[in-house]
């Protein structure tokens, strides 16, 4: 029995405390007419995939712009507020559940004006109101669902999926919802704006108190605190730092890894981080059949995933895989198979856009069998389906079946299938290892690898013969295209993958042009459009044109990487408290406040990256002013930092540095023989080098270092350019050399 009606009220009983902002966001239960009013749904001209989805609903839809808010005022009329993605399963629910119902829509377009925002084209509205939400209900999600006063944009009431007429959900009814918040607006306005105006300067107090700069001293302890806290929750089962749902968390994983000595050496969290990937790549979470990760588990151990594969989730794993794979080759030989498997995604999957760069997420849901769009069924398989697509019924399907866990009436526990779209459907994992499988069927481990490669190739041409894929969101985004640039010029330094650099490099390129002002300096948000890029647009995407730099030491990537640094300094830098807003000052305006974040989520902080950045760009270009910005991201998060320090995974390597300093390796001279640069970077890449960088200096970039003030560069360069590739390492303005034997 479902819920009964929800009482709707306007209060002000938020709780007063920042802890509520540092949950991790889970995800919730994951050109039509108008009604009422004159206005029609606009969103047939939309830009976004996610808004075109919504174009057909008979809901009167508006963008969030000047017109639609002016509208709200105009007709006194709350603002209902739904953001989502594209790729959302809950957002496709609801969209067929309650969007496209003429009684819903009826509700909607008489009382509220409703606007549609994707959150991938628009994370600062999104960041402002999850952040409303969260304090107010302790978690969010998306759909992300807000009813707002019309003229202040200020929250009355918010939510995710609500149940729409003749769900089987146990959700509350949205018709419920939308007549109790309409009752309460046309009763009492008045309270209900006091009411909302008190949440929101509440809100803005907390987002002032959480921006003003506290520094803290940092000592060795607070490695010791990160080791303690990640050692007293880590799963030894199954691997992860988290209870269900699980995120991969790779940015974490990457920090545990290449800093793995400060965090109690090889036997710390380093192997415990690398034991996490090999338990991640065996589970329902890879795709199995084909390549790539989906973008978490539902499960404890990573058995039954939200099918959805995003764009940034395949760069940061590939960086944690390619970080495992350096700390102990041999032992991790699992992490180079799982990373080749998503530079193939990436360069030859469905995210690959064939005029460059990679499109942002592919979809959870595709159609079943029924002709019904079902969550993950072009990924599962029924018991019968299973043995079909192999051929039928033999031994070796059976040492296959078994490798997979796959079982008659299906082995998805019917509790974690709310919508019973996965009754009798199984999700391949590898549920038996090679020997268990070799025991039971008094074989070898060799030929129950034979086996299961044999079948994982069957299953493959079945799925792609006799299935539709998932459907594509197109939108290429330039903070996730920087993660795969980064992740992609790191996978020719580690593996010597030719085709991996191509595709960083072509990246690069499309995004030059297409997301990229040469007038201004600025970023785009999507490539094409006109949405201004945000602060982790900037902070990713120089990330990757260092990493760029350091895989092909091409000065031309370094050159734009330092001209989006000085751009993203003066877009939003806080020069009262240091640190990034997430949006620019003039975009901000119709915001309840400038969101402005240190702590990680499912990616990382954009804060933290950027530090990162500074001091990479301090390093290679001596240049303290760089230097003096990250350490002012350090003091402005210092207090929250060494509070909770294991949240600030991807500002702790910087602490490190502040503490210990950067490395710069200078490579000076000419390659005579043209073997011994990749030889010498081999050896670099043969064990983690956490806060160093490499620069080449030679014939082709002397000029452009000569010009770097206050260097050693264009000396090192004249007392070597004839006799060969020299090294040099140089800490706090000082060099030695560097045996490249």
């Amino acid at each position: 029995m479902g819920p009964g009606p929800m009482p709707i009220t306007c209060r002000c009983d938020m709780p007063y405390s920042t802890k509520m902002f540092r949950t991790r966001t889970m995800a919730a239960m994951g050109a039509a007419r108008a009604y009422s009013t004159g206005i029609k749904n606009r969103l047939a001209q939309a830009s976004s995939p996610y808004l075109q989805s919504h174009k057909s609903n008979p809901v009167a839809w508006q963008e969030w712009d000047e017109e639609a808010l002016k509208l709200a005022v105009k007709e006194d009329k709350p603002v209902f507020l739904s953001i989502g993605y594209h790729t959302c399963h809950w957002c496709h629910v609801m969209n067929k559940e309650s969007f496209s119902n003429n009684q819903i829509a009826s509700l909607l377009n008489k009382n509220f004006i409703p606007i549609k925002v994707d959150k991938e084209e628009r994370p600062d509205i999104d960041a402002v109101y999850m952040m409303y939400l969260q304090a107010m209900a302790g978690q969010g999600g998306w759909p992300l669902n807000v009813f707002l006063t019309p003229d202040t944009l200020e929250p009355i009431f918010g939510g995710t999926y609500w149940a729409g007429p003749g769900s089987k959900t146990q959700a509350a009814q949205f018709e419920d919802v939308l007549n109790g918040v309409t009752d309460v607006w046309r009763s009492d306005q008045e309270k209900c704006r006091k009411s909302a105006k008190s949440v929101a300067d509440r809100l803005r107090t907390l987002v002032q108190a959480q921006s003003e700069a506290e520094s803290a001293s940092f000592t060795s302890g607070l490695m010791d605190d990160v080791k303690s806290h990640f050692t007293s929750v880590f799963d030894s089962y199954n691997g992860g730092f988290t209870h269900a749902p699980k995120f991969p968390m790779p940015h974490m994983l990457s920090f545990m890894i290449k800093y793995g000595k400060y965090l109690g050496g090889r036997d710390g969290l380093a192997d415990k981080a690398a034991f996490t990937l090999s338990k991640i790549g065996k589970g329902g979470i890879k795709d199995q059949v084909g390549t790539g990760f989906a973008r978490y588990s539902v499960t404890e151990d990573w058995s039954l995933p939200h099918f959805e594969k995003m764009l940034y989730d395949q760069g940061l794993l590939l960086t944690a895989y390619l970080d495992a794979y350096v700390l102990d080759r041999q032992k991790n030989e699992f992490a180079k198979h799982y990373a080749e498997d998503i530079i193939s995604f990436l360069t030859a999957g469905p995210l690959t856009n064939p005029e460059g760069g990679f499109y942002s997420a592919q979809d959870a849901d595709s159609l079943a069998e029924n002709g019904h769009h079902a969550e993950g069924a072009y990924y599962v398989w029924s018991y019968e389906e299973f043995y079909k697509a192999l051929g039928g019924h033999n031994l070796d399907n059976d040492m296959a079946a078994m490798f997979w866990g796959v079982e008659e009436y299906g082995n998805v526990d019917p509790q974690f299938d709310v919508q019973k779209e996965l009754d009798l459907q199984n999700v391949l994992s590898e549920a038996a290892t090679l020997k268990e499988v070799a025991q039971m069927y008094g074989t070898s481990e060799n030929k129950v690898l034979q086996v299961v490669e044999s079948a994982r190739k069957k299953l493959l041409e079945y799925r792609q013969a006799n299935r539709q894929p998932p459907d594509v969101d197109k939108k290429i985004i330039t903070c996730w295209n920087g993660l795969a640039i980064g992740a992609l010029a790191k996978s020719y330094r580690v593996l010597r993958d030719h085709k991996a650099l191509e595709a960083a490099e072509a990246t690069a390129k499309f995004l030059k042009e297409k997301s990229y002002d040469p007038q201004t300096q600025a970023l785009r948000r999507v490539a094409g459009s006109s949405t201004n890029g945000m602060n982790e647009d900037y902070a990713y995407l120089i990330s990757g044109l260092i990493n760029l730099y350091e895989a092909t030491f091409n000065h031309e990537y370094l050159e734009w990487a330092i001209k989006l640094q000085n751009t993203q300094i003066r877009l939003f830098w806080d020069k009262d408290n240091g640190g990034f807003f997430s949006v620019e000052e003039e975009n901000a305006t119709e915001l309840l406040f400038r969101p402005k974040s240190g702590f990680d989520a499912a990616e990382p902080s954009s804060n933290g990256v950027s530090c990162a950045n500074l001091y990479r760009l301090s390093a290679i270009l001596a240049d303290s002013k760089y230097e003096s910005y990250a350490i002012g991201i350090l003091d402005c998060y210092g207090k929250d930092l060494t509070a909770q320090p294991f949240g600030y995974c991807s500002m702790l390597g910087s602490v490190l540095a502040r503490m210990n300093g950067m490395e710069t390796i200078v490579l000076v001279g000419e390659d005579k023989d043209g073997t011994q640069l990749d030889r010498v970077m081999d050896t670099l890449q043969s064990e983690p080098r956490p806060n160093s960088v490499v620069i080449r200096v030679d014939e082709t970039s002397i000029d452009f270092f000569r010009n770097i003030p206050d260097t050693v560069y264009g000396a090192l360069y004249d007392k070597h350019k004839e006799g060969g590739l020299a090294g040099h390492i140089c800490k706090n303005r000082s060099c030695i050399p560097l045996d490249l034997e």
